[in-house]
C-alpha cells in the first residue's frame, strides 16, 4: 500500500472512530428520553388517578408521546446519517471496508408484521391511545354525575380532537425510526 493509501485509510479510521463516538452520544440521548417519556407518563397517570376530577390531565399524554417520539425520531435519523456517511464515503477508503453499517440495514426484519409488534408502537401511540380510551368514560360518568355538562366535559370535547391527532403522529414518528426492526 502507497504511503498516500495508507494515509487516506488512517484518515478514513479516525474518522470513523469519532463519528461512532458521536453515534454511541445520540444512542445515549436516546435512552434518555426514553426514560424521560416512561417518567413523564407515570407522573400523568398519578396525577390524573390522584383524584376524581383530574382525569382531564390524560390528554396531555398524547402530546408527550408526539414530543417524544419526535425526538426520538430525530436522533434516529441523525444516526443513520451517520451511518450512511461511513458505508458510503469511508467504507470505501479502508481496504476490506467498514462493514458494520451495512450489514445493520439488512438486518431489518423483512415482515410488517414484526416491525408493529415492536415495544415503542405500546410507548408511544399505544399509551396515547389508552389515555384516550380512559378520558372517555370518565367525561360520560362527570356528565351523567353531575346531570349538567360541566367545563371538564367541554375541555375533553375540544382537546379529544387534538390529542387524537397527536396521536396518529407518534405512530408516524415512530415509523420512520430507524433500527434494527
Amino acid at each position: 500500500m502507497a504511503e498516500t493509501d495508507q494515509d487516506v485509510c488512517e484518515g478514513a479510521l479516525a474518522e470513523y472512530s469519532a463519528l461512532r463516538s458521536e453515534i454511541t452520544t445520540r444512542i445515549n440521548l436516546q435512552h434518555q428520553m426514553l426514560a424521560l417519556h416512561m417518567t413523564a407518563v407515570s407522573v400523568v397517570f398519578s396525577v390524573a388517578l390522584s383524584g376524581r376530577d383530574r382525569w382531564p390531565v390524560l390528554l396531555t399524554i398524547p402530546f408527550i408521546s408526539y414530543t417524544s417520539s419526535e425526538i426520538l425520531a430525530s436522533l434516529f435519523r441523525a444516526v443513520e446519517g451517520i451511518a450512511k456517511y461511513i458505508d458510503e464515503e469511508l467504507s470505501p477508503k479502508v481496504p476490506g471496508g467498514l462493514g458494520w453499517e451495512s450489514w445493520l440495514v439488512h438486518q431489518r426484519p423483512d415482515s410488517e408484521a414484526r416491525r408493529l409488534t415492536h415495544p415503542y408502537y405500546l410507548l408511544f401511540p399505544g399509551i396515547s391511545i389508552i389515555s384516550l380510551a380512559a378520558v372517555g368514560p370518565f367525561a360520560w360518568v362527570g356528565r351523567v354525575n353531575s346531570r349538567e355538562l360541566g367545563v371538564s366535559f367541554w375541555v375533553v370535547l375540544s382537546a379529544w380532537p387534538l390529542a387524537t391527532a397527536f396521536a396518529f403522529l407518534s405512530f408516524k414518528a415512530v415509523r420512520r425510526l430507524r433500527a434494527p426492526f
